[in-house]
């Protein structure tokens, strides 16, 4: 099942327009995710905390520090699999994210 990807600054805009669309970490650990906190997003484990109070034709982007995306896009897959029908996968990442000018949440670090 091909998984769409979405450029930062169309992801960026959507987040801001749309008010129920969704950027998930994709990495199983808190810690990963505290480490890759774009502004805006949520853990994986929020997400499946949450997963009942969405609607499955919600915007839901994944993203991860990957080279080549690959946590994310198993994540993407996984949820479409589950029944999701709008998922998209951050192209690039953090890198992306952060080299198109968008925050990251300040860990203190």
């Amino acid at each position: 099942m091909n998984v769409k990807t979405i450029s930062p600054d169309t992801a960026h805009d959507l987040l801001w327009t749309d008010p129920g669309a969704i950027l998930v970490c994709g990495y199983e650990k808190d810690e990963d995710f505290q480490r890759n906190d774009l502004e805006g997003a949520i853990s994986l484990s929020e997400f499946r905390r949450r997963i009942d109070s969405f609607p499955k034709d919600e915007t839901v982007i994944f993203y991860c520090a990957c080279p080549h995306d690959e946590t994310a896009t198993t994540r993407a897959q996984e949820y479409q699999n589950q029944g999701f029908t709008n998922v998209q996968v951050l192209q690039g990442g953090v890198n992306a994210w952060k080299n198109a000018g968008y925050g990251l949440v300040a860990t203190g670090a």
